[in-house]
């Protein structure tokens, strides 16, 4: 793939990077951010460091857990076999580097329509109703889009067997998924980060905590969404909680759709800029 086409792709990211971070929010949206951080405030200042330790335990388990499971294997096998219809030398994850810019982004999108409709379905779930249903959400919903993150870096050739590649997917599930017009300064950070890291490390041995009081929002909103649901719950239609259900389907879906739309720009970001280095 010549230079011209990858410095193409670089130009529509930093276009779309242009837009995306236009939308700062509307002014009913940013009230609803501010009323958030405020309910966040209120909590006691020892209550609140210890909440932030809690969530960041729950990530990482959640993602250390990810990579522990058969589902893990099999993705890896997956990708490595769909890699190998367009180079029959592909062997391991990082050889999915030496294929095409246009390539990578053929299978992402592909993982990313996965993830995308398993966010619908157990959106859909959620809205059903049923208490383990309600508790097992956000759990679910971190560790589906955890696992969408994990999927774009390993299309682009990011092997999450180094405990420095798993760190820093959590790193971009934080930027991502902050409120969008907290966005650019952190996305920008990361970019740095990313832009001085060598490929040949391991271990990670920046700041090993995650989230910040501004993440926070996150949990609070998914709160207020099960509220709602809770609500629409005792509205039937045929003694179904189609209300309830398509809420939580829609909420789950774009939830994740951002997620990875965000994630995929940044990793082929990553990837064509570390590629675009490397050229004489």
């Amino acid at each position: 793939m010549s230079n011209t086409r990858e410095e193409k792709i670089l130009e529509e990211i930093r276009a779309w990077e242009d837009s995306y971070f236009e939308e700062a929010g509307s002014d009913l949206t940013l009230t609803y951010h501010k009323w958030m951080n405020e309910v966040y405030a209120a909590a006691e200042g020892k209550w609140k460091g210890k909440l932030l330790t809690a969530v960041d335990d729950v990530l990482f388990h959640v993602q250390s857990a990810l990579q522990q499971t058969r589902y893990e294997k099999q993705t890896v096998e997956y990708l490595l076999t769909e890699a190998r219809v367009f180079r029959s030398d592909i062997r391991e994850i990082e050889d999915l580097k030496k294929l095409s810019i246009d390539q990578l982004r053929f299978m992402a999108r592909k993982q990313l329509a996965k993830q995308r409709l398993v966010a619908l379905a157990q959106g859909g779930v959620t809205g059903f109703g049923g208490v383990l249903f309600t508790l097992s959400d956000l759990p679910l919903l971190l560790a589906i889009n955890l696992r969408t993150i994990q999927r774009i870096a390993m299309t682009y050739g990011y092997d999450m067997r180094k405990p420095y590649e798993m760190m820093f997917v959590l790193k971009v599930f934080h930027v991502v998924t902050l409120p969008r017009h907290l966005q650019y300064e952190a996305w920008s950070q990361l970019e740095h980060e990313a832009g001085s890291a060598d490929e040949d490390w391991i271990f990670y041995d920046g700041e090993d905590s995650v989230v910040t009081d501004a993440w926070m929002q996150r949990p609070l909103q998914n709160v207020t969404k099960l509220f709602v649901l809770t609500v629409l719950r005792k509205k039937l239609v045929q003694g179904i909680p189609l209300f309830s259900i398509f809420t939580g389907a829609a909420y789950n879906y774009q939830l994740t759709k951002q997620v990875a739309e965000a994630a995929h720009q940044f990793y082929q970001k990553r990837h064509l800029t570390e590629k675009l280095r490397m050229k004489p």
